[in-house]
């Protein structure tokens, strides 16, 4: 898992295990929508997210909001500063959210949770 720092008004992300990690329902609102649109466009730039979805998550015993990625090459630090930016033109450079990069097996759990915005054609 990847989250933004301690200090919002950096874009650099901040590496973290997930624990406990159970992946509850799909995030949606009219803010959220916008950050879809804004990250569908990144991503039909971008050639290496496969899907990506917008997840109420529990992690740790917490409820928090992911975006969660299917890449072709794992976790990507960069890739991570670069949505968190697109996250704060939606929501402000106070706010943070967690990325997470998915495996197969968690991809498949998730699914069953939440439907993904965005799917490479």
């Amino acid at each position: 898992m990847i989250s933004s720092p301690d200090s919002p008004q950096s874009h650099i992300p901040e590496r973290h295990q997930a624990s406990g990690l159970r992946f509850l329902t799909e995030q949606d609102g009219p803010s959220e929508r916008l950050l879809k649109a804004k990250l569908v466009e990144f991503f039909n730039r971008d050639k290496s997210v496969q899907q990506a979805y917008l997840a109420r998550v529990e992690m740790n015993k917490l409820e928090s909001v992911a975006v969660c990625l299917k890449t072709r090459f794992g976790e990507d630090l960069g890739m991570a500063e670069k949505i968190g930016r697109v996250f704060a033109t939606v929501f402000g450079p106070d706010q943070f959210m967690d990325i997470l990069f998915l495996t197969d097996e968690r991809e498949a759990e998730l699914r069953a949770a939440c439907p993904p915005f965005f799917t490479k054609e």
